[in-house]
């Protein structure tokens, strides 16, 4: 009877083990210290899905391109633009450049599309990875937005 009660216990040791393991592999890939990957960015004012983009990061350095508008056409182009970019499709747009970590979090040369501007723009990500905070401008033209990973 020993024997039977020591077969049971190993079982049951041993599916709780492999029901922590279950648990604990998809924590630990949500813990993700970089910014890396997919993102829907949402609009400052009306808090409205408003672009998917996605960022890479390659020896350190970080840069971002537009895949495309959460909602609206996928042939949008970039009206309000200068230089190269305009009146080019928002989709496969790089709008973040030379991005670098400071220590902190990252800082990046960002081209806004809503305004055609470039301008200089910190990411920090949340605990967790699942979300990233940018902020870019100054005083009254600064826009701080939170951005949730989708992939």
């Amino acid at each position: 009877m020993t024997v039977r009660f020591r077969k049971r216990r190993t079982a049951v040791a041993t599916a709780a083990v492999i029901a922590l393991a279950a648990f604990a592999a998809p924590a630990a890939q949500a813990d993700n210290t970089s910014p890396a990957g997919k993102w829907r960015i949402y609009h400052p004012v009306t808090s409205e899905p408003y672009m998917i983009v996605e960022i890479e990061e390659k020896n350190g350095d970080l840069s971002g391109h537009i895949i495309g508008l959460a909602d609206g056409p996928a042939d949008a182009i970039c009206w309000s633009c200068i230089g190269e970019n305009k009146n080019k499709p928002l989709a496969g747009m790089e709008f973040i450049k030379d991005g670098k970590w400071n220590g902190q979090g990252w800082t990046a040369v960002m081209m806004r599309p809503a305004t055609g501007m470039v301008a200089p723009a910190f990411f920090q990500l949340e605990p967790g990875g699942e979300a990233i905070h940018m902020t870019t401008g100054r005083g009254p033209l600064q826009v701080d937005q939170r951005w949730q990973r989708i992939d």
